[in-house]
């Protein structure tokens, strides 16, 4: 059985309890980048909230971490504003999230350590399995977790910006910085407490 020690080398992990992490809106960074010719797309987006409960015992996970679409912003205003009406279409799907669902490795429980979680992602209103790289810190009840990863977003059916002689890369990387805090509460008794990710289209 895997035991997620969740970087407790010295502590021990509570029995029966569920690790919460509370992710800071205030404290998170989530940068995007699109390769393409004649110019690099580089811009932010905005967390709204995100909660993710995780089982030690078993690495299995839940919560959700929900981001504003139309906070998009790589400061240019022309290309920002199609971005959010014609590719995200942020008006009618106002929300990119992603649901954890399970550790699938970690390694060994130090200071900082790496973790692969994989999930869903909702994106323009469907779902789509993801797996997530990161690494975790910890100091006392205060995390800071890093993580990397790839969206191919016109495989995942948006539109694709590229116009005549104009280029842009159909996938786009994201990196996520972001404090969260850490509490414990009863697997017996805990109940949600953040939104689920809103049911899918499709899965793919």
């Amino acid at each position: 059985m895997l035991v997620w020690q969740f970087a407790l080398a010295a502590d021990s992990v509570p029995q029966g309890k569920l690790a919460v992490l509370t992710l800071d809106p205030a404290n998170t960074t989530i940068r995007y980048s699109v390769s393409g010719w004649p110019h690099h797309t580089r811009g932010t987006f905005s967390l709204k909230r995100g909660l993710i409960r995780i089982d030690p015992q078993n690495g299995k996970m839940n919560g959700v971490i929900t981001v504003d679409a139309a906070s998009g912003n790589s400061g240019h205003s022309l290309r920002d504003d199609r971005m959010k009406s014609s590719i995200l279409e942020a008006s009618r799907y106002p929300e990119i999230s992603f649901a954890p669902q399970q550790v699938v490795s970690h390694g060994n429980p130090q200071a900082e350590f790496p973790v692969t979680v994989r999930g869903l992602m909702s994106l323009h209103g469907t779902q789509h399995p993801l797996t997530v790289d990161a690494s975790v810190r910890r100091e006392a009840n205060e995390v800071t977790i890093h993580c990397s990863f790839v969206i191919p977003y016109v495989d995942w059916g948006l539109e694709n910006p590229s116009i005549l002689m104009f280029k842009v890369s159909k996938r786009v990387h994201v990196d996520m910085t972001t404090e969260a805090h850490l509490t414990w509460v009863s697997s017996s008794t805990a109940t949600p407490t953040a939104p689920t990710a809103p049911a899918p289209v499709t899965v793919r």
